[in-house]
């Protein structure tokens, strides 16, 4: 099991943010998520949460919350879009993908990521 990297929980506590209040436990808690691995898809990758029953249970029982985020990279590799998974309103899942089957990049997100909501 690993924590999740730096970029993702930014993300995550954004969309959580955006969607509970930034004054959610959730919000604050979401620096305790582990995950077992990436499953890297060569347009993206998702990661399961192990441990997020730790976590307060959100009143959604089941939806998505997406967004978009630009990169510095030349279009069409611009553009990458994150997705979190609530299913029996815990965070199950965490998903990062690009538009138009354009390939994952290699590096760090840290290196190519722009860390502002497009």
């Amino acid at each position: 099991m690993s924590k999740i990297y730096p970029a993702e929980l930014r993300i995550i506590r954004s969309m959580l943010g955006k969607k509970f209040g930034v004054g959610s436990p959730l919000v604050e808690r979401a620096t305790s998520l582990e995950i077992e691995t990436r499953h890297m898809t060569g347009t993206g990758y998702y990661a399961h949460f192990v441990n997020a029953k730790a976590l307060p249970r959100v009143e959604t029982l089941n939806t998505e919350l997406s967004e978009d985020y630009k990169t510095n990279r030349e279009p069409p590799c611009d553009l990458v879009g994150f997705t979190l998974f609530v299913r029996d309103g815990y965070l199950s899942s965490f998903e990062g993908y690009t538009f138009g089957d354009v390939r994952w990049p290699d590096d760090v997100m840290e290196k190519w990521l722009v860390l502002d909501p497009a």
